[in-house]
């Protein structure tokens, strides 16, 4: 087969083909390959089919180079939609993360201010003279005193619970004192805590020794006054919320 082919396409021959004998029209189709281009005698070089030709001359070049160009040009609007897309879907995600920082520093801010306001209404008793003196000075108010430790967790969740007391219901008095400056024993501290006392002209109307044997470990604001109230201890709030009905809506610290 190799040597058929050597033949077909090195003999006088080659580069022509014939049509069939019976035709009415005996033209001769010459093949040139130099053009690779099919031609009939008689229309000299005229072009009638082209096979994989592919023009090198300068209006080719300018031909190919238009087409290159045209599938650049394709290529990168192709991509410059995407970025933008891609620009949208960042600029949108990039607002809500915005949105949601701006909230965070709001909310931030406003609990820094409440703790502030709360720190300024919960006092803080140092002496046992103090203690006893903060009762008896406050004799027509409801007073809470939380005796409590810094390393106790339910303390610190009592504590929080009085910070947010002290913005809701300012009427209320609020105190903390540490064991040990009332005389209570190491033992106390173990076992005892968070101890919350009420008191009402200078009566002690409540003594929760480890309150969070009633409340749990963690606790609300409203648990625990739900919880007094059960324990026939009222605080007045009834009576502050119709006076000031609008402070129900400070933000608190019950998280």
């Amino acid at each position: 087969m190799a040597d058929l082919e050597a033949k077909l396409l090195d003999c006088d021959t080659a580069g022509y083909c014939s049509s069939s004998s019976g035709s009415d029209n005996d033209d001769d189709i010459k093949i040139d390959k130099r053009n690779n281009v099919l031609q009939r005698p008689e229309m000299g070089t005229k072009q009638i089919v082209s096979r994989n030709y592919r023009n090198t001359g300068p209006k080719g070049v300018l031909d190919d180079y238009k087409i290159c160009k045209a599938k650049l040009e394709e290529k990168e609007l192709k991509k410059y939609k995407q970025i933008v897309a891609q620009a949208k879907i960042c600029t949108l995600s990039g607002e809500l993360q915005n949105d949601n920082l701006e909230e965070i520093r709001r909310r931030r801010l406003l609990e820094m201010k409440d703790s502030l306001y709360a720190m300024r209404k919960i006092d803080e008793l140092t002496e046992k003279e103090q203690f006893l003196c903060y009762i008896e000075s406050n004799r027509d108010k409801w007073v809470l005193i939380h005796i409590y430790d810094d390393d106790n967790e339910a303390c610190i969740t009592l504590n929080k619970v009085f910070n947010t007391l002290a913005i809701r219901y300012p009427h209320l008095r609020l105190a903390k004192v540490l064991p040990l400056t009332i005389g209570m024993s190491q033992q106390f501290k173990m076992n005892a805590l968070p101890t919350l006392q009420v008191y009402r002209n200078e009566s002690l109307l409540g003594n929760f020794v480890r309150i969070t044997d009633q409340l749990g470990e963690k606790f609300t604001v409203d648990q625990l006054i739900r919880f007094l109230s059960e324990n026939e201890i009222e605080l007045g709030i009834s009576e502050y919320r119709i006076s000031n009905h609008g402070d129900d809506d400070i933000t608190g610290f019950d998280d």
